[in-house]
């Protein structure tokens, strides 16, 4: 199927058929391409797991072709739809189940402030404790395996929820109490997908950069850019081996004058008259 429009996301390109369908093309390895479906999903670009592998362009020719693309303006994020799971399961999402709730979000645009609503509240979701303050803002609380007890901010956009990463710890709690209250909590009921890690990325973002191979050759310093050993790390060394000597000096001292001498039998010395007696003993014999 010939695309109606293309578009550019990082090193991503965004195909728009004309039935309304999304797909990314991707570089792989030498002259390979790889791609697979897209989808829009309120503010969120999805995309999908590959699910084609082709001949294609080199690295050059294919970020070439990118340049010359208008950059993707339809969504202000963009995540990998293989981070999401399933509220209901916990599982990752499958494509019937995407497209599914794609073509519902479509029908309905219901923001992030609706599905929270004037309620706030406190929820489970798997081992996360996940809190709706009075002013809309949503923080989570766990366990780090041991017994400290980790939180951090969440992020719910397009009415999925995202985990942000930690930011503080509450020794007030532990870990026997913490699971004790959260098997008391109702289930989190507000988003249909959910994401451990803050996945959300910006589009905007991706538009400063500049799409360069990745198998770029990086630059080698010179000896004259390497910055020189600092003077009081030589002065150290010299007093260590210095300190190290004389160890060594003193230890062998010790050793040698504990040692056993032994004294060797010294050899007499024969008179000069039996030497010549021997040999003139000796001539005659001969």
């Amino acid at each position: 199927m010939i695309p109606k429009h293309l578009y550019r996301l990082n090193e991503y390109r965004i195909s728009e058929f004309a039935d309304g369908s999304l797909g990314w093309d991707a570089h792989s390895s030498f002259g390979t391409q790889i791609g697979g479906p897209c989808f829009v999903y309120g503010n969120i670009l999805l995309i999908g797991a590959q699910s084609s592998e082709e001949n294609g362009f080199l690295k050059l020719e294919f970020i070439g072709t990118l340049k010359r693309l208008p950059m993707w303006h339809r969504t202000r994020y963009y995540c990998f739809a293989s981070a999401l799971l399933d509220v209901s399961s916990g599982r990752n999402i499958s494509k019937e189940r995407l497209q599914q709730m794609v073509s519902l979000s479509n029908m309905t645009s219901t923001g992030s402030k609706t599905m929270i609503g004037d309620n706030p509240g406190v929820f489970r979701l798997g081992q996360y404790q996940i809190t709706i303050a009075p002013d809309c803002v949503i923080s989570w609380k766990s366990h780090d395996g041991t017994h400290q007890i980790i939180g951090g901010p969440a992020v719910l956009e397009s009415d999925i929820l995202f985990i942000g990463p930690r930011k503080f710890d509450d020794p007030q709690q532990n870990k026997r109490e913490f699971l004790h209250f959260l098997r008391a909590l109702p289930q989190w009921d507000r988003t249909a997908f959910w994401c451990r890690s803050l996945a959300l990325k910006p589009v905007l973002t991706d538009a400063k950069r500049l799409l360069t191979p990745s198998f770029q050759k990086k630059e080698r310093i010179s000896p004259k850019k390497r910055t020189p050993v600092k003077s009081h790390r030589s002065k150290y060394a010299k007093q260590a081996w210095s300190q190290l000597t004389d160890y060594c000096s003193d230890w062998v001292e010790e050793v040698k004058a504990g040692w056993p001498k032994r004294v060797w039998p010294k050899k007499k010395k024969q008179p000069k008259k039996k030497l010549i007696e021997r040999f003139n003993a000796a001539e005659r014999v001969d």
